[in-house]
């Protein structure tokens, strides 16, 4: 064997060795370990800002050749709208992340101020998660998707009474419906900010909403963010309103927190399958018809039933909550108020 054959195959073997490098998975699998138990990526400490910096032709790279020829869609609230509490700004999270991540496009035109996961508002003026989705599947811009991001649920924590558990089911029955749309789709899951309106409608806590959301993410093996453990909205004085939405250098913040965030998790997109974990609504809840119901364990309850010491009668077809109406049971008279609350006649 000739020494210029050995040469040229040395060669050849040096610059495989070099191209089969993950070099592009460098940085995100550093950021990656570094996480919960439960899953979350953790903060960014001192030494990850430092990898970080040092592998900026990874970050690039990312951006050029996974994001460069990608659709982005933001389904959201009022934050997705950049709403500071009197305005739009100008420099929302989404023109910003846009900009960072340079993809193809970037369609944040269906996030609607207001909107929650478990309402029923159909655009008067809010459009919630159900009715939002419906509208996205009425067009094409579903099959013109490839990478859906989710930021929603502080409007359930704010101003619904809904329980958990349907919220839950919601978020799960809308997601299974954009991927049966379009399998191919990829979604990340941003995580609420917190919310300092001191009187809210529904009966947990901000923590428990995000475990919650969590969990439903998680089923579908779908990344998920909570910007706040990266220093963003954790204090009134990040919010231009001081209740919940951010203001313009938060907004600016948050971009980059999920931008990063999006540059070190798109290698675990291709983890994403459907979900077959249950969710089970305990407590009130509101269909589809702006009807009243309660749930015990998933099952609907029907005729009379006491809650918290107070008695009501739920319709033993449709399981909806009468009100304003005379009611006759097992040999009782009764007349359901406003409220539904069940008056001795």
């Amino acid at each position: 064997m000739s020494s210029k054959y050995i040469k040229f195959s040395m060669f050849v073997v040096t610059v495989l060795l070099i191209l089969s490098f993950p070099k592009n998975l460098i940085f995100a699998n550093e950021l990656i370990t570094k996480t919960s138990q439960n899953g979350l990526l953790l903060p960014v400490t001192r030494q990850n800002k430092v990898l970080a910096v040092s592998k900026d032709e990874t970050r690039v790279l990312s951006n050029e050749i996974y994001y460069g020829n990608k659709r982005i869609l933001i389904i959201g609230d009022s934050l997705s709208v950049g709403w500071d509490g009197t305005q739009v700004l100008k420099d929302n999270y989404p023109t910003v992340l846009k900009r960072l991540l340079n993809p193809r496009t970037l369609n944040n035109s269906f996030s609607s101020a207001g909107s929650q996961i478990s309402g029923n508002d159909n655009g008067t003026p809010i459009f919630d998660l159900s009715n939002n989705v419906s509208r996205i599947l009425k067009g094409n811009t579903i099959k013109h998707t490839d990478i859906v991001v989710l930021e929603i649920g502080i409007n359930d924590l704010d101003y619904s009474r809904n329980n958990l558990g349907y919220v839950q089911q919601k978020l799960q029955a809308n997601i299974q419906r954009l991927r049966n749309a379009n399998p191919a789709i990829k979604i990340f899951g941003i995580l609420p900010v917190t919310s300092y309106i001191p009187i809210k409608q529904s009966n947990y806590a901000i923590d428990q909403l995000k475990s919650a959301l969590t969990d439903v993410y998680f089923s579908f093996g779908i990344p998920v963010l909570n910007v706040t453990d990266f220093g963003v909205a954790n204090s009134p004085s990040d919010l231009g309103d001081k209740l919940v939405h951010p203001n313009q250098k938060t907004y600016r913040q948050m971009a980059k927190v999920i931008s990063n965030w999006m540059n070190s998790n798109y290698i675990m997109l291709s983890d994403e399958h459907d979900s077959k974990q249950l969710f089970s609504s305990n407590g009130w809840q509101k269909n589809e018809s702006n009807q009243w119901q309660y749930a015990v364990n998933n099952v609907l309850q029907s005729d009379y039933h006491e809650i918290n010491g107070r008695g009501y009668y739920f319709d033993p077809k449709t399981k909806a909550l009468v009100t304003n109406r005379n009611i006759n049971y097992l040999g009782n008279r009764w007349y359901a108020d406003k409220t539904g609350v069940l008056l001795k006649r």
